[in-house]
């Protein structure tokens, strides 16, 4: 049995590395694993648990839990039930591709460029060539060949950019996140400590991400104070919002994984934990893709419509809803929070619902989004 991996990203080297039986190849379209860097880094402890037998030298900086900022400056700190570990991509991408490496062949410089009664059509060392396969894993990001080559319908699209910059933030161990309508469009604005003296700072918006960035930097109320005027890397890509199609072909021997299908946190843009748990349950499931599709759904679906419902709150919040927000959260419990699991959510809204009866414009915003 042959089987093509189409992406060496973590979502295709997971994938190789859980998979127990057939040839294994993964083509990769650039000439190493981690390039472009598209990812702020920042998991679960749990995750970061799972993902260490294949990597440990990818740890940075252990996180504790996060300040939520509302856009006038006042911060409430939650601090969950997860906590959160920050790694480097480029390190953890080329240490699972090398584990995965053992068990498959991988051919870098490798573009998949479609199909035909010959097998799955490739550019290698500008040639043209063709691989058989009897299942092909479309683990090749959010603009996804394999998905385009198969019509899969496709999520929405938010753009993210972000530096590495000198910063000194809060506390060295909690994520900054910023919210309001100066600082993102539909999303949130974040500063994730990486030690030194350094943090990750970015953006993800649905438009012009670079201007809400600028915007942060320089008049951002109390994170504007606090940046010391050293941008030593900037990354931009694009971020999926919403499952896509998983199992597609008329033969059913065609799915994708990882931001290729759309499995990305909806209100945080994160996906590594998702694909870990994709991974994990396609190789229990496979060859029967259906079977992997319908154990993947019955797992996370409801963590997507939850994180889709609090997504639609960016947009709907507006920058006097957040500053109240902050006032009436500053003595909320937040340990049922976990990082996740969007739906865990739920478990202090009955709470925060009884602080905000008494703003009845506010009340019906939340209500009406996450309450049905």
């Amino acid at each position: 049995m042959d089987i093509l991996i189409v992406g060496a990203g973590p979502a295709g080297s997971l994938a190789a590395l859980n998979l127990k039986i057939g040839n294994i190849t993964i083509i990769e379209e650039h000439q190493a694993a981690g390039f472009p860097v598209q990812c702020a880094g920042l998991i679960s402890d749990e995750c970061y648990e799972s993902l260490k037998k294949y990597s440990r030298r990818c740890f940075v900086n252990r996180i504790r839990g996060a300040f939520f900022f509302s856009p006038n400056g006042n911060y409430i700190e939650m601090v969950g039930k997860r906590k959160g570990v920050v790694i480097e991509r480029k390190i953890l991408d080329v240490e699972l591709l090398s584990k995965a490496s053992e068990i498959a062949d991988v051919l870098v410089k490798t573009k998949f460029v479609g199909v035909s009664r010959k097998g799955a059509k490739i550019i290698q060392n500008s040639q043209e060539r063709f691989l058989k396969y009897d299942y092909l894993i479309g683990a090749d990001g959010a603009n996804s060949k394999v998905a385009a080559e198969f019509s899969f319908s496709r999520p929405e699209f938010y753009s993210a950019v972000q530096v590495e910059a000198t910063f000194e933030p809060l506390e060295e161990n909690m994520v900054e996140l910023y919210f309001g309508s100066r600082y993102s469009d539909g999303f949130f604005a974040y500063a994730i400590p990486i030690g030194d003296g350094l943090a990750r700072v970015g953006v993800v918006s649905k438009r012009d991400p670079l201007t809400f960035l600028r915007n942060l930097i320089d008049k951002h109320p109390s994170a504007a104070k606090r940046f010391k005027g050293s941008y030593l890397e900037l990354n931009a890509g694009i971020i999926p919002i919403g499952l896509n199609e998983i199992v597609n072909g008329v033969d059913g021997n065609v799915c994708l994984i990882g931001d290729s299908a759309g499995m990305v946190k909806p209100y945080t843009g994160g996906g590594l934990y998702y694909h870990l748990i994709a991974a994990e349950i396609l190789g229990k499931s496979f060859p029967d893709l259906e079977l992997y599709k319908k154990r993947y759904l019955e797992k996370m679906g409801k963590e997507y419509s939850t994180g889709l419902k609090i997504l639609k709150l960016y947009s709907v919040l507006s920058d006097s809803d957040y500053n109240e927000l902050v006032k009436l959260g500053k003595d909320l419990d937040f340990s049922k929070l976990d990082m996740d699991h969007p739906s865990s959510v739920l478990k202090i809204m009955p709470t925060l619902i009884k602080k905000v009866a008494l703003k009845p414009k506010l009340y019906a915003k939340l209500a009406r989004h996450l309450l049905v």
